[in-house]
């Protein structure tokens, strides 16, 4: 058994979601219907290894969870900050690009630190390449 929160923020403007740490699950596609989908997805990426499967998502699993729970925007959490795992620290953010072509959502990758005007969110860049 593996302990697993999420937390969607609901106000009358804007609907967020915050992935939390946890393995990927059935429980994505129940909390986009319940909740409808997000205009923001915070979510976890990063600091992976098949040995914590259930705990971490792999990125793919990441941008399948944010389809599942209907985002509209997608920004990385959990990730390029420090080392834990032993993946390269920009593999993450590579491997969630790449996996998020073609999906219904939008992926923001700000710098840490940077603020995102959700209304209307400027392109941002892709500093985690070094």
């Amino acid at each position: 058994m593996t302990l697993w929160c999420g937390m969607a923020f609901l106000t009358p403007k804007r609907s967020l979601y915050y992935t939390g740490d946890g393995g990927y699950g059935a429980h994505f596609q129940d909390i986009g219907r319940t909740f409808g989908g997000f205009d923001c997805v915070l979510a976890e990426n990063g600091q992976y290894n098949l040995a914590w499967h259930a705990i971490h998502m792999l990125p793919e699993e990441t941008a399948q969870a944010c389809d599942d729970v209907g985002a509209r925007l997608v920004i990385p959490a959990h990730n390029s900050k420090f080392a834990l795992a032993r993946h390269p620290w920009q593999e993450p953010m590579v491997r969630l690009e790449e996996a998020s072509r073609g999906r219904s959502y939008r992926l923001l990758t700000p710098k840490i630190g940077a603020l995102i005007d959700l209304a209307s969110p400027a392109d941002t860049s892709d500093w985690w390449r070094g």
